[in-house]
C-alpha cells in the first residue's frame, strides 16, 4: 500500500486503523518525504472497548516538524479466520484474497489521519493480475476512484467499502430513483446468479417501499461464493452498498442483506432518516433485527407464521431474564443489559404492534404501511404521531409492553394449544405393552470431561442404564430420533480427531443395539458426504424420508424391527431449521439437498407402512407446531418422537393462560408426542398400553439420568479406554487439536524450563501455586484415563504443541500441570538472566479464557477466580484455593 498525503499537520502526524490488529496486520511501514528521505515513525495499538470486547487498533505516531506532503508505505495482510485456534473459529472471514477472487474491506486496507474528519479528498488507484477488476461503491473517473458522496464523507466511504476483485458479470435494476447495481463473481453460474437476483431485486424493492424512498443514485452490492475452504466471507455495507458471501442465496443471507440495505436507510449517513426522540431509538433495533427477516418472508424464502412463534419464544427467553431491560424507552440509557431487548424484545414488540394495528383497522393497515409515514423524510417522524388515532390512541399499549410494565399477551396470538395426558378417542382396554427407549440431541457426546459444573452422560453409563432395562424387558425397542453427531455452535470444522470420536460414537451405539436413527441438524451440518463417510460402519439404519441429493434419497425412508410380539414400522422426517433458528453454516451444506414437505411426505408414507406393521413411529426433527399438523393431519401415525421441542406454548386451555417456552410429552388426539429432552445427559424410557386393535390407550415416560451415580459399564469402558490410547499416539490426532495459543509467537517458538527452575527465586509465589488444583491439574487426566486425550491435555500441561512444550505420552514430566509459564510465557531467558524485560508478570484474561472455555469451564467468571490463583505479596494473607 502506498499512501500520498497532502496538508500534512507541521507538528506531528497520527495515522489510525479502524479494524483489529487480528484483522489488519501492517509489515514494513516506512514514512518518507516527497524527495525520499525516509522519517522515524512508532507503531502502538489503541485499546477500544466496544460490545463487550476490547479491539487493539493500530496506530502510527510520525514526529514533527514534518514537510506538508509525505508518502506512505506498507503492507497490509486483511486476512484473518474470525474466532481464536483453540476454542475454534465461527468459518468466517471478515475479508479474503485467493487466486480467483478477493474482497477485501476497506477499514482492513487503510489507515487515516487522526483527524479524519478534515479529508476532504480522497483518490485510490488498483494494481491487479491481468483480466481482474475492482469492484467499488466509489465513483470512477480516469483511471482512479473517488470515495465520498457530495464532497462529503470522503474517508468514511474509503474505510466502510467493500471492494470486491477478480472477474465479475455485472447488473443493474433501477428501482425509483437508485439504480441498483449487482456484481456477481463470475464463478457463480448464470442459472444461479438468474435466480439469486431475483430475490435480491426483490427484497431490495420491498425495502424501498418501507422506508418511501429511494438511496442515493447507485446502491453496489458484490456478490460472491465462500472461500475455496469454505469459510463464509464477511463483508461490510454503508450507504452506498455492500459485499460478502451471498452464494447461494440462502435465507438467513437475503436477510442479512436486507439488514444492510435497511442499514443504509437508518444507520449510515447521509442517506439515514434520523429518530430525534432517544425514546424511540428502539424502533430502529425492531427493524433491523426483525423487519430485515420479514423480507425474506416477503420474496417467499420464509414462513412468517414461523418467524412469528420463534420471535414469540425469544422474547419470553428474554424477559424472564431478571437483569435485562425491558422498558424499550429507556434502552439506551439503562444500565441493565440490553442486547437481548434490541435483538429480541424490541423485535417481538413489532410483531406485536404489527397484529394490533391489524386488529384496530379490520385488516387495513400493518406495519409496513407505517414505516413509510416514519421514515420516508431525513427527519423520523414520531412512530405515535403517525399512528390512526395519534399518541393518545396508543397510549395503554405503550405503557403495558413497549415500556415494558406488562408481559405481551403471547398466550393470545402466538402460543400453540396443550398436549393432553390421554388419548381422544379414549380407545378400548389394554391388552398389551410396549416398551420404547429413546435419545436425541445427544451430539456425540462420548463421556464428561471432569471440567464442567454437570458431569451427566457418557456412552459408558447409558450402556449400563441400557443394560438394566433390558434385564426386565429384554424387547425394549431402542431408538435415536437424530442429532447424534457432534454440534458446532461456533462453525468450526470437522478435524480427524472429531471424525474417530464420531465413528467411536456410532461404535458405541450399535454396541448398545439401537435399532435405527433419524437424520437430523447436525447429521446435515457438514454435508451429506461428510454423513456419508461417518455413518458407514454403523450397524443401524439412519432414516430421512424427505431429504434427497440430485434426485436420490440420502438415505433410507423407513424400516420395520420386531419388538416383542410387535411389529413397529419407523419413519425418519427432517424438517429443517429456518429463520433465527437456522445456523449459516447449515443453510450453506444443505444448499444442495432437497427437503420434501414433511407433512406430504407422511401423507403418503405412513399409508403404505400401515398395511406391514402394529404400530407407527416417526422420529426425526419436527417443531411443536409442525407435529400437531402431523398428529391432525396424517392419518395411521400412533407416536411422534422429535428433537425440537422449542415453541410458546399454552400451558392450559385458556387463551390467555400462562406460556411455556417448551412442548411437553401427551397426546395429540390418539397421537402420542415424545421429545427428546434429556438430550445427551439421560435415557427416556416411554411405556405404551395397547387396546386390542393396537392402539395406544395410556403411556408413561421414565427419565434416566446418567449421573456420577451411574457406574460405567465395563466394556464400554474398555472401548473408551482404548481409543484414547490409540489417538494417543496417533500424530494425526495430535495435529487436529489446534494448541491454546497458537498465535503467540512467543509461547510457541519458546524455551521452557518448568515451575521447578522457578522455585529457586520464587518460594512463596510456588508454595501459593502447590495449593491451587492448577498444581494437579494433569493427575485428573490421569485420574479418568484422559491423558492420552489430545483436548484435554492441550489445557492441563505446559505450552501443548509448541516447538519446546510438552508432548503427547510423555511421561509426567517437568511440563505437566498448569504451571508458572502457562501464565507468564515462556521462562528460559529469565532463569538464565532474570529481568522485568524477558517475562511477562501480568496475566491477561485472554490468557485465562484460552481454555477456561463455555465448553470446558461453564461457571468461570474471571474476576471471581482470579483471586484464587494470585500471588500475593510477602506476608500477605493466602487466598483459598480455586479453579
Amino acid at each position: 500500500m502506498v499512501l500520498r498525503l497532502d496538508d500534512v499537520p507541521r507538528d506531528s502526524l497520527v495515522l489510525r486503523a479502524y479494524a483489529s490488529s487480528d484483522f489488519i496486520r501492517l509489515r514494513d511501514l516506512a514514512i518518507f518525504t516527497p524527495d525520499g528521505r525516509r522519517l522515524p515513525s512508532r507503531t502502538s495499538l489503541d485499546e477500544v472497548e466496544t460490545g463487550g470486547r476490547i479491539l487493539r487498533l493500530p496506530r502510527v505516531h510520525v514526529p514533527g516538524p514534518l514537510p506538508s506532503r509525505l508518502v506512505v508505505s506498507y503492507q497490509a495482510s486483511a486476512e484473518a479466520l474470525e474466532g481464536n485456534s483453540h476454542t475454534g473459529f465461527t468459518g468466517k472471514r471478515p475479508g479474503y484474497l485467493g487466486g480467483a477472487f478477493g474482497l477485501i474491506l476497506g477499514r482492513d486496507l487503510f489507515l487515516l489521519p487522526d483527524a479524519h474528519q478534515a479529508v476532504r479528498h480522497v483518490d485510490v488507484g488498483f494494481t491487479l493480475p491481468p483480466g481482474w477488476t475492482a469492484i467499488t461503491p466509489w465513483e470512477r473517473r480516469d483511471g482512479r476512484y473517488l470515495p465520498g458522496i457530495r464532497g462529503r464523507f470522503a474517508a468514511e466511504h474509503l474505510i466502510s467499502a467493500a471492494i470486491g476483485l477478480g472477474h465479475f458479470r455485472e447488473t443493474r435494476v433501477p428501482i425509483g430513483a437508485t439504480s441498483y447495481r449487482f456484481a456477481f463473481e463470475s464463478s457463480i453460474p448464470e442459472s444461479l446468479s438468474t435466480r439469486m437476483l431475483a430475490d435480491l431485486e426483490g427484497a431490495s424493492r420491498v425495502v424501498g417501499r418501507w422506508m418511501g424512498r429511494s438511496l442515493g443514485s447507485t446502491y453496489t452490492t458484490i456478490v460472491i461464493p465462500d472461500s475455496p475452504e469454505g469459510d463464509e466471507i464477511e463483508g461490510e455495507g454503508w450507504a452506498t452498498g455492500q459485499g460478502r458471501s451471498l452464494a447461494p442465496l440462502t435465507p438467513g443471507r437475503i436477510r442479512t442483506f436486507a439488514r444492510g440495505l435497511l442499514e443504509a436507510y437508518l444507520v449510515h449517513e447521509p442517506f439515514r432518516s434520523e429518530i430525534r426522540d432517544a425514546r424511540e431509538y428502539w424502533l430502529v433495533d425492531a427493524v433491523l433485527h426483525g423487519s430485515s427477516w420479514l423480507a425474506a418472508v416477503r420474496v417467499g424464502a420464509l414462513d412468517e407464521a414461523d418467524l412469528q412463534r420463534q420471535a414469540a419464544r425469544a422474547y419470553l427467553e428474554a424477559v424472564k431474564l431478571s437483569n435485562v431491560e425491558r422498558d424499550l424507552e429507556k434502552l439506551y440509557e439503562s444500565q441493565l443489559k440490553t442486547r437481548l431487548t434490541r435483538e429480541a424484545i424490541a423485535p417481538f414488540l413489532l410483531t406485536l404492534f404489527d397484529q394490533e394495528l391489524r386488529h384496530r383497522s379490520q385488516g387495513r393497515l400493518g406495519v409496513e404501511n407505517v414505516l413509510p409515514l416514519v421514515f420516508s423524510k431525513p427527519r423520523a417522524r414520531s412512530l405515535w404521531a403517525a399512528l390512526p388515532g395519534g399518541p393518545r390512541a396508543w397510549r395503554t399499549f405503550r405503557e403495558r409492553y413497549v415500556r415494558g410494565t406488562e408481559v405481551a399477551p403471547v398466550s393470545r396470538l402466538f402460543a400453540l394449544g396443550p398436549v393432553r395426558p390421554r388419548p381422544d378417542p379414549p380407545g378400548g382396554p389394554a391388552v398389551s405393552r410396549l416398551t420404547l427407549v429413546f435419545t436425541g440431541n445427544t451430539y456425540g457426546y462420548l463421556e464428561n470431561c471432569g471440567c464442567k459444573s454437570n458431569q451427566s452422560g457418557g456412552v459408558a453409563r447409558r450402556s449400563t442404564v441400557l443394560r438394566e432395562i433390558r434385564k426386565h424387558v429384554p424387547e425394549a425397542l431402542l431408538i435415536d430420533a437424530g442429532n447424534a453427531f457432534p454440534h458446532s455452535d461456533a462453525g468450526e470444522r470437522p478435524s480427524f480427531l472429531t471424525d474417530e470420536e464420531q465413528r467411536l460414537y456410532l461404535a458405541t451405539m450399535s454396541q448398545a443395539g439401537y435399532r435405527a436413527s433419524a437424520i437430523g441438524r447436525t447429521e446435515l451440518l457438514f454435508g451429506a458426504r461428510h454423513f456419508r463417510a461417518l455413518s458407514a460402519g454403523a450397524t443401524f439404519p439412519f432414516l430421512a424420508a424427505n431429504v434427497f441429493e440430485g434426485g436420490q434419497a440420502l438415505a433410507p425412508a423407513t424400516t420395520i424391527v420386531r419388538a416383542g410380539s410387535h411389529r413397529v414400522g419407523m419413519i425418519g422426517i427432517y424438517e429443517p431449521p429456518s429463520g433465527p433458528d437456522a445456523e449459516s453454516i447449515l443453510e450453506r451444506s444443505s444448499a444442495s439437498l432437497t427437503f420434501l414437505d414433511p407433512i406430504r411426505t407422511l401423507k403418503e408414507k405412513a399409508p403404505a407402512l400401515r398395511r406391514e406393521a402394529d404400530l407407527i413411529v416417526v422420529i426425526g426433527r419436527l417443531t411443536p407446531a409442525t407435529v400437531r399438523r402431523v398428529a391432525t393431519e396424517c392419518r395411521g401415525i400412533d407416536v411422534i418422537v422429535s428433537t425440537e421441542d422449542e415453541a410458546p406454548i399454552r400451558a392450559g386451555g385458556d387463551r390467555d393462560s400462562v406460556v411455556a417456552d417448551r412442548d411437553e410429552p401427551g397426546f395429540i388426539g390418539p397421537v402420542l408426542v415424545l421429545y427428546t429432552s434429556l438430550a445427551n445427559y439421560g435415557v427416556a424410557q416411554a411405556l405404551l398400553d395397547l387396546d386390542p386393535s393396537g392402539r395406544i390407550v395410556a403411556a408413561s415416560q421414565q427419565p434416566f439420568m446418567l449421573t456420577d451415580q451411574v457406574a460405567d459399564d465395563a466394556d464400554t469402558r474398555s472401548l473408551l479406554n482404548r481409543f484414547y490410547d490409540r489417538v494417543g499416539r496417533d500424530q494425526a490426532a495430535a495435529a487436529s487439536v489446534v494448541p491454546p495459543f497458537t498465535g503467540d509467537v512467543e509461547r510457541m517458538n519458546g524455551s521452557y524450563v518448568g515451575a521447578g527452575r522457578c522455585a529457586a527465586c520464587h518460594a512463596s509465589e510456588f508454595a501459593q501455586w502447590k495449593s491451587t488444583p492448577h498444581a494437579s491439574a494433569f493427575k485428573t487426566l490421569l485420574d479418568r484415563h484422559r491423558n492420552f486425550q489430545p483436548r484435554c491435555v492441550a489445557c492441563h500441561v505446559v505450552a501443548f504443541g509448541a516447538s519446546q512444550g510438552y508432548r503427547l505420552g510423555d511421561p509426567e514430566t517437568a511440563l505437566a500441570n498448569v504451571q508458572c509459564e502457562v501464565c507468564h510465557g515462556p521462562g528460559a531467558a529469565h532463569a538464565r538472566l532474570p529481568s522485568f524485560a524477558n517475562i511477562r508478570r501480568q496475566v491477561p484474561v485472554q490468557v485465562c479464557l484460552a481454555c477456561h472455555t463455555p465448553d470446558h469451564s461453564d461457571r468461570f467468571v474471571y474476576e471471581e477466580r482470579i483471586p484464587k490463583v494470585r500471588h500475593l505479596p510477602p506476608g500477605g494473607e493466602r487466598l483459598a484455593s480455586g479453579h
